[in-house]
């Protein structure tokens, strides 16, 4: 399939966006946006126009593009809601049988652990969103795992634009919340693991609140 210049220029933004090389509040301008990619202003238009349909930008009349900041309702309704499709997911396979990739979701929890040891936060991250993926699919409903790659991405940034801005603070870390999982769904206590799912939300919140973050 040909990648036309506009999803060229949206993939590299967006990436740009995601790792936080872009952070919010920056004006973005068309003119030298065309002259970094070596492209017209037409494609950049268009992946702009996508982005800001999206969320991740804003345009601003006769200023330029806005890199958006997300709100902490914005990232705290997106973990509440992936702790219900996670609540969910264990009465799934409670009621309907069928069961957890075991095997991905080591190997995942592995590899967001070794990122955890190295300091690279924005690979734990990466692993983190992976491992509620690999979760979720154990439901077998492709509705929901749209719904997180719509919110990986959104995640993903919000935690890396608070790391770069508090780079001395104890930032969120979800290694011990996927260790537990983990343990629940080898012990097969799918009560546990929903109550568990439910209690990581109120977690992040209690502590967004507490640390004034969000």
């Amino acid at each position: 399939m040909t990648i036309s210049l506009a999803d060229h220029i949206y993939a590299g933004l967006r990436a740009k966006l995601v790792r936080a090389e872009l952070m919010p509040g920056m004006l973005l301008s068309e003119n030298e946006l065309a002259a970094e990619f070596g492209m017209s202003r037409t494609p950049v238009r268009t992946a702009l126009s996508r982005l800001e349909t999206e969320g991740f930008v804003v345009s601003l009349k006769n200023r330029g593009i806005l890199v958006k900041e997300l709100s902490g309702k914005e990232v705290l309704d997106m973990f509440e809601a992936i702790a219900g499709m996670q609540a969910y997911t264990a009465e799934a396979v409670a009621q309907r049988g069928g069961g957890f990739n075991i095997p991905a979701l080591e190997q995942v929890l592995g590899e967001q652990r070794a990122a955890t040891a190295r300091g690279d936060y924005a690979a734990h991250m990466e692993h983190s969103l992976a491992f509620t993926a690999v979760f979720l699919a154990a439901a077998n409903n492709t509705f929901m795992l749209r719904m997180v790659e719509e919110c990986r991405d959104k995640l993903m940034m919000a935690a890396i634009v608070n790391y770069k801005r508090t780079p001395h603070q104890e930032h969120y870390s979800s290694d011990a919340v996927n260790e537990r999982l983990l343990e629940l769904v080898k012990a097969g206590d799918y009560a546990g693991l929903r109550q568990a799912a439910l209690d990581s939300y109120t977690a992040v919140r209690e502590r967004a609140f507490r640390s004034g973050q969000f």
